[in-house]
């Protein structure tokens, strides 16, 4: 490497399979290179929106590089991201790599023992990452920095203590110019040039299916509410989105920072919507009238909740800290508003160490769970439900039950890249869950990702916001008023059964770009 050289190089891996590019900005990465951005490093961040060879493009670009950073989730990133640390790795062997993002900071030690894996960052990286960087490049002794874990001498793994959450405020704004931004900027049902963006990190509840409570301890730190407004100001006259996606864990902490966001918004006559915001039923649901309208005058378009049951028992069982009637009670006010709604649902506990009397403690989850869907789509019809089923990770209040209760979970970190229900193989369903039946979890992925997609009144608008050509979306359209018309007759008498038509909408969401 040229000791001129100052350049780091990201790799955000395709996120869910091969064929769906996922258009969210990597914040992740872009997080981490603000102090490096500021202090004049070179910072390639390669993706696969962004670079259409992106494994070649990581070799290419690693050459003469400090390092290669890897952002990671469970699921398909993980081998993706090992495919292009091998690569890198056979032409340049002693590069250091380091792994961040969820999955590492969930399971670092098991992360960091993969030969592909020098260096694992957990949780918050702004700070983290731009002290290591420092460390390899001064090749300086890792073992003070905190958040890290590495492999120290005769690959002996060190884990060093945790570093606690920095507030946001004492951070550089989000480096958007370090990516073409303009491959990032989507439309979403509120505005036709959106961009993600976060203004706090981390969620102090403790929901026991959620592993914020494992990386970040239940601890939460946001930008100052007039901060963010301005940035969000700046983002618009820079890049000339008309709406923001703030992909917050938990945007309403408070409803005097929601208050004082909204009104900085107005004051600052930003005029954007925004929308995705991630927020509790109890908490939305007590907020006052005037800080509803404040919201709504400011942009506020769509909100993101966890109803998660239709059942306040199950809701106590997940220590959710909220019930059936804080949901209902915040879709009459997003009602009144016309503020959407995404809403998700988890269902599939195991709740003894007996595969097959959970079968029936499922079912009538999901019947629950259907239940309040019908009562919250006759108060307020533009919402869009997701289903997820229950599928614990280490380290979270479940995973010795599900343990027990036969799941197998990987040992190694390249097995983890199968680990989910991946979408696009619904016709080849594996689950992994002992306790939840096949045909229980097709139902759930079919309610998810195809009929309530189709009672989404804003879907077609959404994806084909971007078609110009008339023909092509009048037979677009009406390919998908067929596909609506079944997918309501299904949800009206809640059959399930010979899902001819999942499967082919399915394959045309594999193989098309409109899904």
């Amino acid at each position: 490497m040229n000791k001129t050289t100052k350049k780091i190089v990201l790799f955000q891996p395709h996120s869910f399979s091969p064929t769906r590019l996922c258009y969210f900005a990597p914040l992740a990465l872009l997080g981490i290179s603000r102090f490096l951005a500021k202090d004049g490093y070179t910072i390639k961040i390669v993706t696969p929106v962004t670079h259409r060879n992106h494994i070649e493009s990581v070799v290419a670009e690693a050459k003469d590089a400090i390092c290669l950073g890897i952002s990671a989730i469970t699921g398909y990133s993980i081998y993706d991201g090992l495919r292009a640390a091998r690569a890198v790795r056979s032409v340049n062997p002693s590069l250091p790599i380091i792994w961040g993002g969820w999955h590492p900071s969930i399971l670092p030690q098991e992360t960091v023992q993969d030969d592909n894996v020098d260096i694992v960052v957990k949780g918050q990286g702004e700070r983290t990452f731009y002290e290591l960087v420092k460390a390899i490049e001064n090749k300086e002794t890792l073992s003070s920095i905190p958040g890290v874990v590495f492999k120290g001498e005769n690959r002996q793994i060190i884990e060093n203590v945790d570093r606690p959450l920095e507030s946001l405020d004492n951070f550089p704004p989000i480096p958007y110019h370090l990516v073409d931004i303009e491959k990032f900027i989507v439309p979403q049902e509120y505005g036709q040039r959106s961009l993600s963006y976060y203004t706090s990190y981390g969620c102090p509840y403790r929901c026991i299916f959620c592993v914020e409570q494992v990386v970040n301890k239940r601890a939460w730190v946001g930008l100052s509410p007039e901060k963010a407004a301005e940035e969000i100001a700046d983002m618009k006259s820079k890049y000339q989105i008309d709406s923001v996606q703030i992909i917050d864990s938990n945007f309403f902490i408070n409803e005097d920072r929601a208050y004082r966001f909204a009104r900085s918004l107005l004051d600052k006559k930003v005029n954007i919507k925004w929308g995705n915001v991630n927020g509790r039923t109890r908490q939305l649901s007590q907020y006052g009238e005037n800080t509803w309208q404040l919201m709504k005058e400011s942009g506020l378009s769509c909100i993101l909740i966890g109803a998660e049951s239709g059942d306040n028992e199950t809701l106590k069982y997940m220590q959710k800290d909220i019930t059936v009637e804080d949901t209902l009670k915040l879709t009459e006010i997003c009602g009144k508003y016309n503020i959407k709604i995404l809403s998700s649902f988890l269902v599939g506990f195991p709740r003894v160490n007996d595969a097959k009397k959970s079968y029936h403690t499922v079912e009538k989850e999901i019947r629950d769970a259907f239940s309040l869907i019908d009562k919250m789509l006759k108060i307020f019809p533009r919402i869009r439900m997701m289903f997820a089923l229950y599928l614990p990770y280490p380290s979270t209040a479940l995973f010795k039950l599900s343990r027990e209760t036969g799941l197998e979970v990987p040992k190694k970190l390249e097995d983890w890249h199968k680990y989910l229900i991946a979408a696009e193989d619904a016709t080849q369903l594996k689950v992994r869950q002992t306790w939840i039946t096949k045909n229980q979890a097709r139902k759930i992925l079919m309610a998810s990702i195809y009929i309530f997609f189709f009672l989404d009144p804003d879907s077609f608008n959404l994806v084909t916001a971007k078609i110009t050509n008339r023909l092509f979306k009048y037979l677009l359209f009406i390919g998908f008023s067929l596909f609506k018309s079944i997918a309501r007759v299904r949800w009206k008498y809640k059959y399930f059964e010979y899902p001819i038509d999942f499967y082919l909408y399915n394959l045309l969401r594999k193989y098309s770009k409109l899904g």
